[in-house]
């Protein structure tokens, strides 16, 4: 790196200044103190070391006391001069040598060894000199390309030759070669100069017009590619010129569209000055135009300087194009065109914003700011703005607020919310301001300023009275429970501020009894207290609220509480509770008068009456003809429920045989010499259900029988994943019908192949002709299941009836007794009765007259009834019986018993019946 003569001088007097000061100080006899450790030395580094990279580090040492002088140390010289390197403290006592990176360190062509002398100097004068030798080492670099060079236009039809000849060198002079990739047919490369030549013509309208290379450079170790880009040029005659000189325009702003900013002309160089096929085009632009055949550039839309785009660039860059339409393809040629828009004062002030509005707090000191009005011109050199007041709402507003010449509008006069004047104007401030241009006053703008003045909450709610005290009876519970609710009284809190707000009222403590948290109902806007339950004198005697009333400031509210005492008077409102209730009884239809009802025994409890208040009735209605009453009826809250007046049933004066007594329990009973009544009594109800019975027909079970209560759920738990067991049932259903439908088919095919011809029909089948089926079927069942057998059935009912008759049987002699209503019978002695066989003839057949004998000679079974008659007639005895004994099994707590037992014959062939006796008495 050369130096300049500058440069040069200046080092030769700092070398002579540093030979004298070191003269001196050897004059003195003194000898230097610092001591440059590790110099003189030598470095290596390797080429193209980028910036601030260190290649050598040395030690400087001082004397006791002293410290390295600010700037130092440093290279006093080089040899040969260069900048490539600098030296800096690393830490106290050494010194780090590192590459500046300007130059670069290049092996091939920047010296390739260095010398620089190091200055050290410490804070008491004392220096030292050393010398550090630098040497660059050669680096293996890649191939460099000398030109810029990467994209080439070939002219179509061009003939073929050298396209490129590249410049590359190589830091270390090594021989080169060159490939172009991919391999076209088109173009060719000398490997060794690295020459591309073309190898034939091209067409522009029939061959690609654009091939892409790369072009790779290698010294046998590196290699360095450049991409190329060929691209083939159409072929055209002669393009349009244009003819203006000028191409540059100023014009103010706010010209009309149509306007003529200038006349674009071109002409083509073999029809000199002939236009006649010109076209003339202008790029997309929005503000100016050009006519397609003349060529005269007008505006087309507003230019507003005051706006964007124009306000940040008011430069318009347009492209002309004239297009000349020859034989053959057309030529164009462009120009372009800068109109360049002037600014004018056309704007009036605009405030933003123009409508402020502004709260400001009673309070506020005198000075502060409310409001500051800015009002700018639009223009782009905006003229100097004056404001003041032009219209203010109150004739004290300037005396409240004041404009600076900034537009700044400060407080200066008191804002009291509770002052009557501020009062008079509703503590509401309309300022109008107005902002005018110097330069042309007629341009002005204005704003409107609002300033509401709002409320501070300065005074807390005052109680008036401070506390309250409320005396209520227990019995308005009943009031509450009729109205939803009871007013007991209010409290009233009052506010100094103005404007007035609503006052908030909440319970703080108290209130609460038995459970429950609160039974009290505050009004939190009117303050009233409510009565939300009963309340019970028993359970709590005085309540103690305490209240808060907040005032409805929203941002810092105050609030004052108040005591609210509350005392409840006893009263006569807990009606009796007695039980038990809703007893079932049973009562014998003879039971004597003044005998207890099943020893039923009634238990009544008032929170506040005495056990002597108790009174008992029982409502008239309930208690029909006055069988039943209390004993004793009042004084006593332990009574038994005995029977007053006997049953008569048989007279017809009693016919209701369940009773539902509606009992009424009073708290009135006045007892000689007692108090006086405290309020109206209460009444309680118990209900009591008894039922009578005629203890010689129904045997009644008295006790309660344990019994175990089994619930039945039935919950559907099929699921849409089950769908295959529907399926499955519905195909098997399927299947059954078809068998079904299978058999029925072979059933019917057999009856049509059978041959009843020499067979006589019966008379029972002549006579009955429905029952004709009845054989088909018999015939079947004998063809499927084989000979007939006999089956006999066995239907026995226990039956436990009173027998309150007795008969003699007219035809075996014997006492049988019966029940008068429902027609059982039985015989009164143990003694089993043999019966012998019944036989019927049946139809079809002819009966043996032995069996008619036998028949004719016993008895029937169950007696022919008390005045002898016929056997039609006790087997109709026998029916009625039957139907009166299931009727008496149907009442409930009875139970009978019966047996019967009969034969069913299941073949035609069978001549008699078999009936089978069974001793009743025995059962």
């Amino acid at each position: 790196m050369k130096c300049t003569p500058q440069e040069k001088m200046h080092s030769k007097k700092l070398k002579w200044f540093l030979f004298l000061v070191m003269g001196m100080r050897l004059l003195q006899g003194r000898v230097a103190a610092v001591t440059l450790i590790g110099l003189p030395g030598t470095a290596k580094v390797p080429e193209n070391s980028p910036t601030n990279t260190a290649i050598f580090t040395f030690n400087v040492s001082f004397s006791s006391g002293a410290a390295i002088a600010s700037g130092y140390p440093q290279i006093l010289n080089t040899n040969p001069l260069t900048r490539a390197f600098i030296i800096s403290m690393v830490s106290t006592n050494q010194a780090q040598v590192s590459v500046t990176g300007a130059p670069r360190l290049d092996f091939e062509t920047t010296p390739n060894s260095f010398t620089l002398q190091v200055l050290a100097v410490d804070t008491a004068g004392r220096g030292s000199l050393g010398s550090l030798t630098v040497l660059v080492e050669d680096v293996d670099e890649a191939p460099v390309f000398m030109d810029e060079d990467s994209i080439f236009y070939i002219m179509e039809k061009s003939p073929p030759g050298m396209i490129y000849q590249p410049s590359v060198h190589d830091p270390e002079s090594r021989p080169l070669t060159f490939a172009l990739t991919p391999s076209s047919p088109a173009f060719s490369i000398d490997r060794d100069k690295g020459s591309i030549i073309t190898t034939k013509p091209f067409d522009y309208e029939t061959e690609p017009r654009s091939y892409s290379f790369n072009l790779t450079v290698s010294d046998g170790t590196l290699a360095t590619v450049r991409m190329l880009t060929v691209i083939i040029v159409n072929l055209n005659d002669d393009k349009p010129q244009f003819i203006n000189k000028v191409t540059a325009f100023t014009i103010p702003e706010e010209l009309n569209p149509g306007h003529i900013i200038a006349n674009i002309t071109a002409v083509v160089p073999d029809d000199t000055f002939y236009t006649g096929y010109i076209c003339y085009t202008i790029s997309t632009n929005n503000y100016l135009a050009i006519h397609k055949y003349s060529g005269v550039v007008t505006v087309a839309n507003r230019m507003d300087r005051d706006s964007n785009p124009l306000r940040d660039d008011p430069t318009i860059t347009v492209t002309v194009t004239a297009t000349y339409s020859p034989p053959g393809p057309p030529l164009s040629q462009s120009t372009r065109l800068t109109i360049t828009v002037t600014d004018i004062n056309d704007n009036s002030p605009i405030c933003s914003p123009d409508n402020q509005r502004r709260e400001v707090p009673e309070t506020e000191a005198l000075g502060t700011l409310v409001a500051t009005v800015t009002c700018r011109d639009n223009d782009v050199e905006p003229a100097f703005t004056e404001y003041k007041f032009m219209g203010l709402s109150c004739f004290r507003c300037s005396n409240l607020f004041g404009l600076s010449p900034e537009g700044a509008i400060t407080l200066t006069g008191s804002l009291d919310f509770e002052d009557l004047n501020n009062l008079f104007v509703g503590n509401e401030y309309s300022l109008l301001v107005d902002a005018a241009d110097v330069n042309d006053t007629s341009l002005t703008g204005n704003a409107f300023i609002y300033v509401t003045v709002t409320p501070v909450n300065e005074h807390p709610p005052v109680f008036n009275p401070p506390s309250y005290f409320y005396k209520i009876s227990e019995l308005l519970g009943i009031l509450v429970l009729t109205r939803g609710g009871t007013v007991i009284g209010s409290v009233n809190a009052n506010d100094e501020d103005l404007p007035v707000v609503g006052m908030s009222y909440s319970f703080i403590s108290g209130g609460g009894t038995s459970g429950m948290s609160n039974i009290f109902y505050l009004d939190p806007k009117q303050g009233t207290i409510m009565l939300l339950t009963r309340p019970d004198y028993e359970a709590t005697q005085t309540y103690q609220l305490v209240i808060r009333a907040v005032d409805g400031d929203p941002i810092r509210p105050l609030s004052a509480t108040t005591t609210v005492t509350v005392n409840i008077t006893e009263a006569n409102d807990e009606p009796p509770i007695c039980g038990p209730n809703n007893t079932n009884l049973i009562v014998p239809m003879n039971l004597r008068p003044g005998s207890s009802i099943q020893s039923f025994i009634l238990t009544c409890r008032d929170q506040d009456s005495p056990p002597t208040s108790f009174i008992y009735t029982i409502s008239g209605a309930s208690n029909v003809n006055s069988h039943f009453v209390f004993s004793p009826m009042a004084g006593t809250n332990v009574t038994r429920l005995i029977l007053k007046e006997p049953f008569d049933y048989s007279s017809g004066l009693d016919r209701v045989w369940e009773y539902r007594l509606i009992v009424l329990i009073s708290d009135a009973n006045l007892m000689v010499g007692g108090p006086d009544p405290r309020d109206q009594p209460q009444t309680g109800t118990v209900v009591i259900n008894i039922k009578v019975v005629d203890p010689d027909l129904t045997t009644i079970i008295t006790t309660t029988t344990p019994a175990i209560t089994y619930i039945r759920m039935r919950e559907n738990t099929f699921d849409v994943d089950d769908w295959y067991v529907t399926f499955i049932c519905t195909l098997a259903a399927l299947l059954l019908l078809g068998i079904l439908g299978y058999l029925l088919y072979r059933l019917g095919k057999y009856l049509s192949r059978l041959d009843c011809s020499c067979c006589e029909r019966p008379l029972w089948m002549t006579t009955r002709p429905w029952l004709h089926i009845k054989s088909y079927f018999t015939i079947a069942y004998s063809i499927f299941l084989g000979p007939s057998q006999r089956e006999i059935v066995t239907e026995i009912t226990k039956i436990n009836t009173v027998f309150d008759g007795e008969e003699v049987d007219p035809v075996t002699g014997r006492i049988y007794e019966y029940n008068t209503k429902s027609g059982a019978r039985r015989w009164k002695d143990t003694t089993a009765v043999s019966e012998p066989q019944l036989s019927q003839p049946i139809p079809g057949e002819t009966a043996n007259p032995q069996s008619q004998s036998d028949t004719a000679q016993s008895p029937t079974r169950n007696g022919t009834g008390r005045d002898g008659t016929t056997q039609s007639q006790t087997k109709n005895e026998r029916e009625q019986s039957t139907h009166d004994s299931r009727q008496t099994n149907l009442r409930p707590h009875s139970k009978q018993q019966f047996s019967q037992s009969t034969e069913r014959v299941r073949s035609s062939d069978i001549p008699m019946a078999t009936t089978e006796a069974i001793d009743l008495s025995e059962v």
